[in-house]
């Protein structure tokens, strides 16, 4: 694998209105578009302004081609700013991140693949084991241990740029991106565009992760300071339209600006809109302000479209009391007093972040993945130490080593390999919940069904048992014991109740024991969570059939049918209730 290390050079910025960038919004999608006409590749089908016009804050989404559906999964990417030339820019380099990571990620290429002692007994320069143990915030089990619960495992490595000292190493991506996931991709007019973005949103999650979990109290940004003219303005569109918004300080310890923003109508919460509850970071505290109010009406379909958005980096309230922490903090502090790390020249903000960080004892690395035909620069950020909201928050490196044993061991090598685990960690609740998974998946779902039950009876971590829960839940169901699922199901939810998963399956055992409305409840519940899954709201349709509600199941068979066109009985079912069904048929 020949090495591709990025090279930094100073990079002055050209446009500054609403966001910091190399080069005008005009001028991204440009070479944009030139870059796919030279390669060819179809990426982008069409970029398309999809907001109502309410708030007049654009919102567009890039449709992709058959190329980058094909690679990423996904048939659109969303972007926004302030003017609709950056929302359009902002959904171009959406796609070209995405398409470029996940291409990254198919390609063999990339990746040597080894365990520590292999990489080691070669020669490479490796990422010390001890970060591995920061990444989860592990302070108890030795870096000898670890790299003996990982021996044996085909790890994928990559090689990176440790930022505070210009050095090459690889690092174990297999391990950083079950953390992190995607977050941390994405792309830029340069290469410092694209880190100063990436390392930006793996701070905003960091802070968002803190704040959530341990419910933190941070300062209310007095608007009288708010003095950018771009903020003011997008300010006014939502104080115009009568939409409550809240912005405070998330920065925390980090040095770097994060400006969080809550906002709901209260003329249309919760018929036709949600609360939605979002962060930006940026090295300019006015930028990440902007960053925030833009995220706010993109997700938030213009407060009057009865639209869903689906949560990340902060949990989706369903009511204010929720976020008590957010709205009814008593301290107020002004903009100018926000941490700052913005420079002219955006390689100088690449530094002054770094050393933010590293005050804070974080250090950065960052992945070339730029696509070798589109020839958009692109990263992959890695801060060893910053928290994600609901993954790596309790402690266990051990149990990050079995879920990589899980992920890439066939299932007589698993077998094995959590047998020699379980040597070392004897009474290790996630071995159990490895091998019960495994066991279920190959179908032998009564000896899964007692592995889960061992986990459950070892005290796990608390963010674990709804996992536990869910796929008890599943052996339950599929033995038609649906009351003992219902029941540990439920369990389940008082621990995580924004688990789709667990609703889902929750709305199938209701169905299978008659209670219909019931189950109407928990797939509306796990269509509010994920927007996206068709099956679910096909689901939800059937259910408010049987209790006679047809209007409606006709209005979520229609959705489902949008979304999946495959679903067989929804199509079916639909086709009847438009023929049979009229209004004087509803129940009341």
């Amino acid at each position: 694998m020949k090495p591709r290390i990025i090279t930094l050079k100073s990079c002055r910025k050209q446009y500054t209105y609403d966001q910091d960038k190399a080069c005008t919004p005009a001028e991204t999608v440009s070479r944009f578009l030139e870059r796919l006409r030279l390669t060819k590749l179809d990426v982008l089908k069409e970029v398309r302004r999809i907001d109502t016009g309410r708030l007049d804050i654009p919102v567009y989404f890039s449709v992709c081609g058959s190329d980058a559906q094909k690679v990423i999964g996904n048939k659109k990417q969303m972007g926004k700013g302030s003017t609709p030339e950056q929302a359009q820019a902002s959904a171009c380099m959406e796609l070209a991140e995405r398409f470029s990571l996940f291409s990254f990620l198919k390609n063999t290429e990339n990746f040597l693949i080894g365990d520590y002692a292999t990489l080691k007994s070669q020669g490479y320069p490796v990422v010390p084991i001890e970060f591995l143990l920061k990444s989860v915030h592990d302070t108890e089990l030795s870096p000898e241990l670890l790299e003996k619960l990982l021996t044996g495992l085909p790890l994928r490595w990559v090689w990176s740029l440790r930022l505070a000292d210009s050095m090459p190493l690889l690092i174990p991506f297999s391990w950083f991106y079950a953390i992190n996931e995607f977050n941390g991709s994405s792309a830029g007019n340069t290469n410092e565009e694209a880190i100063v973005q990436g390392v930006s949103e793996v701070v905003e999650r960091h802070v968002c992760a803190l704040i959530s979990r341990d419910r933190l109290v941070t300062p209310a940004i007095d608007f009288t300071s708010i003095t950018d003219p771009v903020a003011r303005a997008l300010l006014a569109k939502f104080q115009q339209n009568g939409i409550e918004v809240y912005l405070n300080d998330f920065s925390l310890n980090t040095g770097i600006p994060t400006v969080a923003a809550l906002a709901y109508d209260p003329n249309t919460f919760p018929h036709l809109s949600e609360i939605v509850y979002t962060a930006g970071t940026a090295p300019d505290a006015a930028k990440a302000m902007i960053r925030a109010l833009t995220e706010v009406a993109q997700l938030a379909g213009d407060f009057n479209s009865g639209s869903n958005y689906v949560a990340s980096g902060l949990p989706k309230p369903s009511e204010l009391k929720e976020v008590a922490h957010v709205v009814e903090t008593p301290d107020t502090i002004p903009l100018q007093l926000m941490a700052d790390c913005h420079h002219e020249d955006i390689l100088e903000e690449i530094k002054n972040c770094v050393e933010a960080l590293k005050d804070v004892d974080m250090e950065v690395f960052v992945v070339d993945v730029t696509h070798p035909q589109l020839q958009i620069p692109a990263v992959y950020t890695v801060v060893p130490g910053a928290h994600f909201r609901e993954r790596a928050m309790e402690g266990k490196a051990a149990l990050f080593a079995a879920k990589l044993a899980a992920e890439l061991l066939t299932a007589d090598a698993l077998d094995a390999k959590l047998d020699s685990m379980q040597e070392m960690l004897p009474d290790a609740y996630y071995l159990q919940f490895y091998r019960g998974r495994n066991l279920y998946e190959k179908g032998a779902v009564e000896a899964a069904l007692t592995c889960f039950q061992k986990a459950l009876d070892l005290q796990p971590a608390g963010e674990d048992i709804p996992y536990l829960c869910s796929y008890l839940g599943l052996c339950f169901r599929d033995q038609g014991q649906f009351a003992e699922a219902i029941e540990v199901l439920s369990q389940g939810l008082v621990y995580d109740e924004e688990r789709p998963d667990i609703h889902n399956t929750l709305g199938v055992c209701y169905f299978k024991t008659g209670r219909y409305a019931e189950a109407v409840e928990s797939f509306r519940r796990a269509v509010t969570l994920n927007p996206m899954s068709a099956i679910d709201y096909a689901n939800l349709a059937l259910n408010l059939e049987k209790i006679g509600a047809y209007q409606e199941a006709i209005s979520q068979y229609e959705t489902a049918l949008s979304l999946d066109s495959s679903i067989i009985f929804a199509a079916e079912n639909l086709a009847e209730l438009l023929i049979n069904a009229t209004p004087d048929k509803e129940q009341a």
